[in-house]
C-alpha cells in the first residue's frame, strides 16, 4: 500500500519538515528489511567473525541503522551526530535496557544490551524516530533483501520453527487545525511463523505473505 512519510512537528532547523518513513517495505512484491530465524536453536555453525564495528547514531533525527541484527554481548557504539539533544530509550518487552541523553555532537560511547531478543529504539523528545536492534544468541538469523528473500546456511537437518517480524509502514499522524502533529502511532508489527523440516544436504523453502 502506499506509505506516508512522516511529517515532523519541532527542531525543524535540523530535522527537517518531512521524513521519508524508514519502515517503507520498498518497491515490488518483496518486502524488505524482515527479520527471519529459526527458534531455539541449540547447535550448528558459529557466528562469522567481523571486524565491523556495530553503530547506531542519531542523524538528520533518525536512528541508523533502522534495523540491525547483532550478537548477543556484542557492544553497539552510540553517537549523536546532530545538532540538537536526543533523550533515548532501548527497550525489550517491559525492559528498559539503555536511557540516555544525548547532547548535540556528544562523543560515541558503547553500550551491551543484556538480553537476546527483539529491542525497539526510540526518542523521547522526537517520538518519530524509532529503530529496531535483534540481539541474536545464534547465527541463525537473517534480514531480507530489497527483494524479499533471505537464506539461512548450514541448518543441522531437524525440525524446526521458523519466525519471521517486520515492522509496520502504517502511521497515523492526527493533526490539530493549525496544522501541529500530535501524535506518531503505528500499525502492529508483523509477526508470523511457520514450521520446517531440514533434510541433510537438502534446502528447504519457507515463505510468508504480509497482509
Amino acid at each position: 500500500p502506499p506509505v506516508n512519510p512522516i511529517m515532523i512537528e519541532k527542531d525543524s532547523d535540523v530535522c527537517g519538515s518531512v521524513h521519508k518513513n524508514p519502515s517503507d517495505p520498498g518497491t515490488g512484491d518483496g518486502i524488505t528489511c524482515a527479520i527471519v530465524y529459526l527458534d531455539s536453536v541449540t547447535s550448528g555453525k558459529p557466528f562469522p567473525a567481523t571486524n565491523v564495528a556495530r553503530t547506531i547514531e542519531l542523524k538528520d533525527c533518525e536512528f541508523s541503522p533502522h534495523i540491525q541484527i547483532i550478537k548477543s554481548g556484542e557492544p553497539i557504539l552510540l553517537s549523536n551526530r546532530d545538532r540538537v539533544v536526543h533523550d533515548f530509550r532501548i527497550w525489550s518487552g517491559i525492559r528498559t535496557a539503555v536511557h540516555e541523553t544525548e547532547s548535540a555532537g556528544s562523543p560515541g560511547h558503547t553500550v551491551i544490551l543484556p538480553e537476546s531478543g527483539l529491542h525497539v529504539v526510540k526518542c523521547d523528545i522526537h517520538p518519530w524516530m524509532r529503530g529496531f536492534v535483534m540481539v541474536a544468541d545464534h547465527p541463525y538469523y537473517a534480514v531480507t533483501d530489497s527483494t524479499g528473500h533471505y537464506s539461512l546456511a548450514n541448518v543441522p537437518p531437524g525440525h524446526y520453527t521458523l519466525k519471521m517480524w517486520r515492522d509496520s509502514w502504517t502511521i497515523d499522524q492526527p493533526r490539530s487545525r493549525t496544522g501541529h502533529v500530535s501524535g506518531y502511532d503505528w500499525g502492529s508489527d508483523y509477526r508470523n511463523q511457520k514450521e520446517v523440516e531440514v533434510q541433510p544436504n537438502a534446502a528447504a523453502t519457507v515463505d510468508f505473505a504480509l497482509p
